[in-house]
């Protein structure tokens, strides 16, 4: 009996006094004094924030006199759309400057030696000067530029960065052809090339060496060709009522990232690049280690390789050429009989009785049947905007095959992060099935938006685990992320100080990763870093990363040095290892006794699971190469390194007036072993003029292509020349738009009602026409 007691009364509609048609006319006429009022109160929000925008604007004091050496543009300047050619399709752009890449890399002992030959084609009527953002890798050692026009060799030489900007920009202005090299970040450059004149090629030569990856058995290189747009965190420099503006960059500088023009160059789909024949990239490879290898694999691009003497491959690209919108990355394996145990390469100094020394030297392989400690792990992954796309379907495959490694012993939480943060749980909980389960509902439903606000999401990690837990608990936090921001060196110190017990672990994600940041947190974490560049990587690269969070570690790692040498050896303190991860060092002995009998012996001890361990190797026997200067370049890369680390560790100077020791060490350095660096630059100046003074120079930048699988974002996009008064004429008409819909309403719905009648078919007479036949059945 689920019948109600009471039953509300009916009443025959007989009865009732209905609204008519006229109180529905009346109350639809008072309706819209509302309506009207709603579009007054539009109108008054719109040009209160046009106003702003104006206001804000005005803010802005451009000033060329606040010591910019390259042109300031004001807002509108730079949205202008002279910096790039528009076409006549609304909203599309072609560059300027044509490019073409062609990267020949030589490999010798454990050390790769690369040229990249950039050629800036001028497509426009105009003189140019070409501005183009050079993604390298994080541990490139820049020791050479040229420019090359025709026949002629112009030889870049480093010098002071304040110097060869004034030098450059002198030249610039003379007419004289010239190039600019300067070192943005340790992965990231900026080349300009000056009075390129229309339909001229000029070709920029840049070399660098650079050290192998090994890891796992396997050696490894990465080419970078395009860069991750980067988050720029902070409040905009605006604020401060002055600010000078870069033609090349989106973004405006803020106090976090103060260079954020910089380093944030217009990007443009490879498919655009591409039809105007630019931005396609060759490379060939000299791989000659001296080892006969098992295994030579490209994971992004189609190789041809063949074998020469010697244990000598040469290695192409397929197609010849491919689009320059993801990392080049080569791996080989050496066969296992092949494989040494340790490697030692020296080399005496040109200039003086100094020698270098490079070391790789594998760690005893730890018992697999080590006992596996409970863990507490807290996974970071990015679901910004930048992570659209492939890196976010990556990130979250990764992410679920991590939750499918955890047993019960362990403690998980998962924290995800954009504008802001979220996290799964308030503090970790035991990896139970159903925690599990609920974790992997909401990672599936993850998704990338907003920006990168990384440093909020970093400090709960890192403040997510609790130090009063009974027994032994395997603190870790595992940081799934593209890298793409622009305050590294702030990150940097938020790990140092916050790590405590914690191991950092970093995956990055996406085919064009910040890979400068993901190693630099990986070593401030104590922890090791995987680059996944593909959705077919994720099950190989997060085993290996697994297999290393779960073995024992390599610790209490010393090197002691024969006595009585003069040596400098970086790292100088050796970090803690993991699974099939090497000691890498370079040392600089002054001594010059490389090689010679009575020298000694290295020992390097450490710790592996409880047990000790030493390794002697002797350096009586080495041959010492005279000809080249690789490993001593690389040791100062590695001591410039170094140096700009206690840099971030110190702070920033009381008195910014002050000289900086670190600072002159560092510039030092650099001159003596003519390296880029944050403090010098590379330049090169034809002495003849070639623009005549009649002419001007326009100054364009060259677009790098979004990443490949990457969504574009509309930051990347060159800004279109509406400015203000384009604002308030594109609002005017929306406005009137609307004031006409209003007044055609009638008109409209009555036509639209017309058009409709003869498209649709009546319902109501099929159903009255059924059911006739239906009655007429019965």
């Amino acid at each position: 009996m689920n019948r109600p007691f009471f039953h509300a009364p009916r009443i025959h509609r007989d009865l009732l006094i209905l609204p008519a048609d006229e109180y529905y006319r009346r109350r639809y006429r008072k309706n819209r004094t509302g309506s009207w009022l709603l579009l007054l109160v539009t109108t008054i929000a719109v040009l209160l924030a046009a106003v702003g925008a104006k206001a804000q604007e005005t803010d802005i004091d451009v000033s060329p006199a606040q010591g910019a050496e390259f042109e300031s543009v004001g807002i509108n300047d730079s949205a202008s759309g002279d910096l790039l050619f528009q076409t006549s399709e609304k909203g599309r752009y072609i560059p300027a400057i044509h490019l073409g890449t062609e990267v020949e890399i030589k490999v010798r002992g454990l050390v790769a030696e690369v040229e990249i030959h950039q050629t800036f084609s001028n497509a426009s009527d105009k003189w140019q000067e070409a501005v183009y953002v050079l993604p390298l890798p994080g541990n490139a050692a820049v020791n050479g530029m040229e420019i090359v026009v025709g026949e002629r060799r112009i030889v870049g030489e480093v010098r002071e960065r304040q110097q060869a900007r004034k030098i450059y920009k002198e030249a610039r202005e003379a007419g004289k052809r010239a190039a600019l090299l300067e070192q943005q970040r340790p992965n990231l450059f900026t080349s300009r090339v000056a009075n390129i004149a229309p339909g001229e090629k000029i070709v920029v030569e840049v070399r660098y060496l650079q050290t192998l990856r090994f890891d796992t058995g396997q050696f490894s290189l990465r080419l970078p060709s395009t860069l991750t747009p980067r988050y720029m965190p902070g409040i905009p420099v605006a604020a401060q009522q002055q600010v000078n503006l870069n033609a090349h960059g989106w973004s405006f500088p803020t106090d976090q990232v103060p260079d954020a023009d910089q380093i944030s160059p217009v990007m443009l789909p490879v498919s655009e690049l591409a039809e105007q024949g630019s931005h396609q990239m060759k490379v060939q490879i000299d791989l000659g280690m001296g080892l006969p290898l098992a295994d030579i694999y490209s994971p992004y691009h189609e190789i041809d390789f063949r074998s020469e003497s010697d244990h000598r491959y040469t290695i192409r690209l397929k197609q010849g050429s491919v689009p320059m919108d993801r990392d080049f990355a080569l791996y080989w394996r050496p066969q296992a009989s092949a494989m040494p145990a340790a490697a030692m390469f020296a080399e005496q100094s040109a200039k003086d009785s100094t020698q270098h020394l490079q070391l790789l030297l594998l760690p005893p392989q730890g018992s697999t049947s080590a006992r596996k400690l409970a863990r507490e792990v807290v996974y970071v992954v990015d679901t910004s905007g930048s992570m659209g796309g492939y890196s976010i379907r990556q990130a979250k495959e990764s992410l679920l095959l991590a939750l499918s490694r955890l047993t019960v012993a362990d403690r998980f939480n998962v924290i995800e992060f954009n504008s802001d943060y979220h996290t799964l749980y308030p503090r970790p909980l035991a990896a139970t099935p159903d925690n599990i389960l609920r974790a992997r509902d909401w990672v599936e439903s993850l998704d990338a938006r907003g920006g990168t606000e990384m440093a909020p999401a970093l400090k709960e990690a890192l403040s997510q685990q609790l130090n009063d837990e009974p027994g032994e608990l395997v603190r870790q936090v595992i940081f799934i992320t593209d890298g793409a921001v622009g305050n590294e060196s702030a990150l940097f110190e938020l790990i140092r100080q916050r790590l405590g017990e914690v191991r950092l672990f970093t995956v990055g994600i996406g085919s064009a990763p910040n890979s400068f940041f993901m190693t630099k947190a990986a070593q401030y974490g104590r922890g090791s870093f995987v680059h996944i560049g593909d959705l077919d990587e994720v099950q190989a690269k997060m085993g290996a990363l697994f297999e290393k969070l779960e073995s024992p570690l390599v610790t209490d790692l010393q090197v002691q040095w024969p006595r009585g040498v003069k040596v400098e050896g970086y790292p100088q303190r050796l970090p803690d290892l993991y699974r099939g991860e090497p000691v890498q060092l370079v040392a600089r002995f002054e001594d010059g006794a490389l090689g010679s009998s009575g020298m000694g012996e290295i020992r390097i001890s450490g710790r592996l699971a409880g047990q000790r361990f030493t390794r002697n190797l002797s350096l009586s026997q080495l041959t010492v190469d005279n000809s080249g200067n690789g490993i001593g370049s690389l040791w100062a890369r590695e001591k410039i390194s170094a140096l700009r680390d206690e840099q971030r560790e110190r702070g920033q100077l009381r008195d910014m007036e002050a000289e900086d020791p670190l600072r002159e060490q560092i510039l030092k350095l650099a001159l003596d072993y003519q390296l880029a660096s944050p403090y010098t630059s590379f330049v090169a100046v034809e002495q003849t003029p070639a623009r005549p003074a009649s002419e001007s120079l326009k100054s364009s930048p060259v677009p790098n292509a979004v990443a490949h699988g990457q969504v574009q974002q509309p930051f990347t996009y060159p800004a279109t020349a509406n400015g203000i008064y384009g604002q308030w004429l594109l609002a005017a008409l929306l406005f009137g738009l609307g004031g006409l819909l209003r007044v055609w309403r009638v008109y409209i719905e009555r036509n639209l009602r017309r058009v409709l009648r003869r498209l649709l078919p009546d319902l109501r007479n099929h159903r009255a026409q059924g059911g006739l036949g239906q009655e007429q059945v019965q």
